[in-house]
């Protein structure tokens, strides 16, 4: 939602009337009351996503960060966010996050902003520029077809653009 609350759902295929849903934002205190800009579900792990959060970090000081991942432990009723941004290393900027897209086969994550695209690679906690032919200028949407290798990114007035996953 808007004000950044998450909700998991067990049972969605059931009527409207019997679905049960369970607040996650609300169990970590780290995690940011922004707008939600993309959410990525782990295929691998259904109880596991990675969350991108629009806005600056400055407006919320005390719960900041741009990119979690978000891992839910349904038997204990938790949820872990860990902030992904990065410590040290180069980080994510304190740009809105406007779109996010995992890569199943290399584990890669990739996450958008206004100038463009930056990945996470597996395993490490500096970001890195996606790749060098996409255009400066913000890219509001992604989507990985990891079968092909290919990430599709669009853009605000510069079209869709597509890049080539190692």
């Amino acid at each position: 939602t808007t004000t950044g609350r998450v909700f998991i759902s067990k049972n969605a295929d059931k009527s409207s009337g019997s679905v049960k849903y369970t607040r996650l934002d609300s169990l970590a205190a780290n995690s940011p009351g922004r707008f939600i800009s993309g959410i990525a579900v782990d295929p691998a792990r259904p109880n596991h996503a990675w969350i991108a959060y629009s806005s600056y970090s400055a407006l919320t000081p005390a719960t900041p960060g741009h990119v979690f991942s978000v891992t839910y432990n349904q038997g204990a009723g938790t949820a872990t966010w860990t902030n992904l941004d990065g410590i040290g290393g180069p980080g994510f900027p304190d740009f809105p996050a406007t779109g996010i897209a995992f890569d199943s086969v290399t584990g890669d994550l990739y996450v958008s902003n206004d100038w463009g695209v930056l990945r996470l690679p597996n395993g490490s906690s500096n970001w890195e520029v996606a790749g060098t032919d996409l255009p400066m200028v913000e890219v509001a949407g992604l989507t990985i077809v990891p079968s092909a290798r290919k990430l599709y990114a669009a853009t605000h007035g510069r079209s869709a653009w597509l890049l080539t996953l190692p």
